[in-house]
This record gives C-alpha cells, sequence and structure tokens, in this order.
C-alpha cells in the first residue's frame, strides 16, 4: 500500500470524523408557549430569530459542523420532545436560548446545566448501564461544566462580549434540559431591544469553536 494511499485515506476519515460533530440549538418557545414579552414581541420569536442566525453564522465561521434546530415557527412541542430528538441524533452538544426584557445597561446573562443535586458531580459514568431519563445528565456531566466554565470564560472577555455581564453558571435542576444525554447548557439573557440579540452571536460563535477545535 502506497504512502499516497494512507495519507488520503487517512485525510477522509479525519474529515467524516470532524463532520459527525452535531449541534442541536432549542429556542425556547413554541406555537403555544409564547414566553416573556419584549418591545411588543413574544420571547418564542426572538429566540428562533437568534437560533436561525447562530446557524447561518456556525454553517460560514465553523463548516466542518451540523447545526440542527429543535422546532420551526408553528411547531407545538411535546415534554421531553427536544430531548427525544437530541437523543435520537446522538448530538454532541446541546444549547437552549432564552431572552427576559433588561433595561440595565450592560444587560446580564446566565448559563444553566442540569444537577439534581451536589452528589451528581460525583458519579463516574458507567458504560452499558440503563440511565433513566432523570439520569441522562450524568452521563456526560462533568463535560458539561467544562464547557460551560468555557463559555464563562469567553463571556468575561469584554473584547468579545462588550454588551453582557455574566452573572455565573449555575448547576440546578433546570427542566427544559432533563433527558438530554449530551452536554447541555442553557442561556438566558436581558434584552432591552428586541434586536439586541445579535451581540450574543459572536461569543457563542467564539465558544462552539472553542469546544469544536
Amino acid at each position: 500500500m502506497s504512502l499516497k494511499y494512507l495519507l488520503l485515506t487517512l485525510i477522509i476519515h479525519t474529515h467524516c470524523y470532524i463532520q459527525s460533530f452535531t449541534i442541536m440549538i432549542d429556542p425556547s418557545g413554541d406555537a403555544k408557549h409564547t414566553g416573556r414579552i419584549i418591545e411588543d414581541t413574544f420571547e418564542r420569536g426572538i429566540t428562533l430569530q437568534c437560533a436561525e442566525q447562530l446557524k447561518l453564522e456556525l454553517n460560514k465561521q465553523v463548516p466542518h459542523i451540523r447545526v440542527v434546530l429543535t422546532r420551526v415557527p408553528g411547531e407545538t412541542l411535546q415534554p421531553l420532545q427536544n430531548a427525544s430528538f437530541a437523543n435520537r441524533l446522538q448530538v454532541d452538544f446541546y444549547v437552549s436560548i432564552y431572552f427576559y426584557y433588561e433595561p440595565d445597561i450592560p444587560a446580564h446573562v446566565a448559563l444553566y446545566h442540569y444537577l439534581a443535586n451536589q452528589t451528581d458531580y460525583w458519579h463516574t459514568y458507567i458504560p452499558f448501564k440503563f440511565y433513566h431519563i432523570n439520569e441522562s445528565h450524568l452521563i456526560n456531566i462533568e463535560t458539561t461544566a467544562m464547557m460551560g466554565k468555557k463559555f464563562l470564560q469567553i463571556l468575561k472577555n469584554k473584547e468579545i462580549n462588550p454588551h453582557f455581564a455574566p452573572r455565573g453558571l449555575f448547576a440546578v435542576p433546570f427542566k427544559p434540559l432533563l433527558g438530554v444525554k449530551a452536554p447541555a447548557i442553557a442561556i438566558e439573557a436581558g434584552l432591552e431591544q428586541t434586536n439586541d440579540f445579535k451581540y450574543l452571536i459572536k461569543p457563542i460563535v467564539s465558544w462552539i469553536k472553542e469546544v469544536t477545535t
């Protein structure tokens, strides 16, 4: 077997491996759950707009990953539907987005990951073990915390994020992330105006670049 063939095979396999990284973005709300109001606009519409713009930017700047959104306009989601969707696709990362009205300057942003209690951090992944849906977060608990801390560091960098003041990373029983096996982080940011969501795009893209390269 020639060296040229070996190198070509290695490149192909490496390309396939890189292409396999999938991120699922969950814009909060659906056709039934409108969310909070910002400038006479429902939260569900702003989060979807943000998710769509984020997907476009990620496809442009990080083309080796696949980006999937959890919903389309007009869709109604059932309980745990997003978790089931993410687990079925075996996504590598799950990001959920939330907004609320905040007139303060700078506005604030908080990060959450699912934790039932503090002893969850002691868990060691057991291969071939059946994890109940209430235990799904344990599978990647260390990676989840690490990814959240990385994003928090990026948010503290005012060159990347001059518009939001980070409140911190909180480990709580955040129900929308229940059942997701992949590392999952929720982002909740305050907006004074509906189009202020665009200021989150750059720090999120910087974060995704860091955790996927």
